[in-house]
């Protein structure tokens, strides 16, 4: 199995926008089985419990604020694998509700009478 750490190298989310793979992303994970949610959410925990023990255990202020920081800017690039990859099988489909949806929304919008402009 391999891993991504990235949305953009996902195959089944290539022809997508980076807003698109986002959304994509977030619908595979609510589709996922309660279990397999579970797991991903006790893994990120499990990530972040061992990163705040790491940083309480640190000696002086500012080295605890400084490893703060940098935990708050690392904190994306340490859980959203975990998401992605776990996530994986349920892309597809997740695609496919999200191309469905848009294509519903295009359609609704284009059936929507044109708006006079201002001053008609």
């Amino acid at each position: 199995m391999k891993l991504y750490w990235s949305a953009r190298k996902i195959p089944e989310l290539a022809p997508f926008r980076a807003t698109e793979r986002a959304q994509i992303i977030q619908l595979a994970a609510h589709t996922m089985p309660l279990p397999r949610r579970y797991l991903t959410n006790f893994l990120k925990l499990l990530v972040l419990a061992a990163l705040f023990w790491q940083l309480v255990t640190l000696e002086g202020w500012g080295l605890r604020i400084v490893a703060l920081l940098a935990a708050g800017l690392f904190y994306p690039l340490l859980l959203h694998p975990l998401t992605l990859n776990l996530a994986r099988p349920y892309l597809k489909d997740a695609a496919e509700q999200f191309q469905q949806q848009a294509a519903a929304t295009g359609e609704e919008e284009d059936t929507k009478p044109p708006t006079p402009p201002p001053g008609a």
